[in-house]
């Protein structure tokens, strides 16, 4: 019987029926809408987050503080607009907006005089002799190309009448023994590699440029002499780095050239930093053909401590956890070598990138929230240690519970597999780890150092592209190493590596850790 035959007819039973079926009908197509509005959101969200990480800035401030790069065309513009103005208005009306004051030139930098006298001593108006009254002084900033120079170490030889023998001061010891470069010149080409990210063909270039043409191979094989003698000094930086009760580890992709294929294997280049607390500044790079953790415990070997990282499953076994939990056997023979703390920042990127795509008010609130966090971090960095844990125990830890409690609630609320619930996903599933931070001072509450130890990686290799070898990798790994700590500890890494470089040839081995940049008797 169809519809309009149970509503002609006056059957209540059939009526009955007939409701029950509409009401099933509606609450089947109530759920298929509601299906589709969360797919449709999802595909939003994905559409949104596809054309920000194509074309939207990638900063993570609300009100993005770097300008893009385009700016400095924009200003060279500007100055290319005022100079034209200047040429065709000689005397142009003073401006009521404000001169913005230089900033004064560095009182270190050499000065060169030059005096500027009138041409005559004579008052040019009328003629009467000229009283000093005083120097005016204004500075100009010169540029003075770099310039190589030749060392000539001219021995005197003296022979005695006697024995018959020659007697002559001995050279100095160098780092390539009858070898044609000084430590300041391998300094520089270590440097430019690492630091500038100059590969050495555009290095020779460069040279060439200044008279002095340096074949690439030669290049190469200095590189591969100051790798060589700065593996010692690399050991003792992992030896020393492992002394350090709280670490901070992440990790980047690096190419790999696989010489005997001629093609590129996906490699890792992993990072362990000292946290801010430490009492020595020092970072270690590892190159790994892979992102196995076994790569982490292997450079952890023997280490105990808090180790600072992100969501990646790889460090799990370092804190005792394996992939399947389940099983009780797999529970035993896991054995914790670190106590794992979690990464605030990528916590709120979870979130940053949820608002960006759909303005979220959710993520919004989420990120008023994590912000607070941080305000208390900024005002309290310079204190003591015991005195930061006192002060998170006290202001940081009810804010935290609450957060808790909020995430649950939001958790409860969300659609399954939206952005909003993975992200709350992510941030519950770390949530022991984010709370680590509470109870030690010692643990910065995010992993930014590390991750700042990356951006010099991350340029590096959109120039010189790949590693030509694991050895080559590994090799880089160990000189950056090196060159970095120097950055972190204050020092010129190009002076620091020239004065080590000097001092190496001659410097006895069981005295190699007084030359690591930290050290109290190392070159400042």
């Amino acid at each position: 019987m169809d519809i309009d035959s149970l509503l002609a007819s006056q059957n209540p039973d059939d009526l009955r029926s007939l409701a029950l079926k509409l009401l099933a009908d509606l609450e089947q197509k109530t759920q298929k809408n509601q299906a589709l509005a969360q797919y449709i959101q999802q595909l939003e969200e994905a559409l949104k987050n596809a054309r920000h990480w194509r074309f939207g800035r990638k900063s993570e401030a609300f009100q993005g503080e770097q300008r893009g790069l385009f700016d400095e065309d924009i200003e060279a513009d500007a100055a290319d607009i005022e100079q034209q103005l200047a040429t065709l208005l000689p005397e142009p009306k003073e401006s009521l907006a404000a001169t913005p004051k230089r900033r004064p030139l560095p009182p270190e930098l050499p000065r060169e005089d030059i005096h500027l006298a009138p041409a005559s001593d004579s008052c040019p108006d009328c003629g009467h002799a000229l009283r000093f009254i005083r120097d005016e002084i204004s500075e100009r900033l010169e540029y003075v190309p770099a310039r190589f120079i030749v060392h000539r170490h001219i021995r005197p030889q003296f022979s005695c009448e006697h024995c018959d023998t020659v007697v002559s001061a001995p050279l100095p010891a160098q780092l390539i023994e009858k070898g044609q470069p000084g430590p300041g010149l391998l300094a520089q080409v270590v440097s430019a590699k690492c630091l500038d990210h100059l590969p050495l063909y555009r290095q020779q270039v460069i040279y060439q440029r200044s008279g002095v043409d340096i074949p690439r191979s030669t290049l190469a094989g200095w590189f591969g002499a100051v790798g060589a003698a700065l593996k010692p000094l690399a050991e003792r930086l992992h030896h020393d780095l492992l002394q350090h009760p709280v670490l901070q580890a992440d990790e980047t992709t690096l190419s790999i050239l696989d010489p005997g294929k001629g093609k590129t294997l996906r490699g890792y280049l992993w990072a362990y930093v000292t946290a801010h607390s430490a009492e020595q500044a020092i970072v270690l790079y590892d190159c790994q053909p892979g992102r196995s953790g076994q790569y982490a415990r292997d450079i952890l070997d023997g280490w105990h401590g808090i180790l600072v990282v992100d969501g990646y499953s790889g460090y799990q076994a370092l804190f005792g956890k394996t992939k399947d939990q389940e099983k009780a056997e797999d529970k035993a023979k896991a054995k914790a070598k670190a106590k794992e703390a979690g990464c605030m920042a990528h916590v709120r990127r979870k979130f940053f990138e949820l608002f960006i795509a759909n303005k979220s008010p959710v993520a919004k609130q989420a990120l008023d929230i994590i912000r607070e966090l941080y305000k208390l971090e900024r005002k309290i960095k310079h204190r003591p240690v015991e005195k930061q844990r006192q002060w998170r125990q006290r202001y940081a830890k009810p804010q935290m519970d609450a957060f808790h409690k909020w995430l649950l609630l939001q958790h409860s609320r969300s659609a399954p597999n939206s952005g909003l619930r993975r992200a709350l996903d992510y941030t519950l599933n770390r949530w022991p780890a984010l709370l680590c931070y509470l109870e030690d001072g010692r643990v910065p509450i995010d992993n930014n150092r590390c991750e700042n130890a990356m951006r010099p990686v991350a340029v590096g290799r959109k120039n010189w592209l790949f590693a030509g070898s694991l050895r080559a990798g590994q090799r880089m790994a160990a000189i950056l190493s090196l060159l970095e700590t120097a950055k972190l500890n204050g020092h010129d890494p190009y002076i620091w590596l020239r004065d080590v470089l000097t001092r190496l040839p001659t410097w006895p081995n069981n005295r190699i850790a007084e030359l690591l940049p930290y050290a109290e008797n190392s070159f400042s």
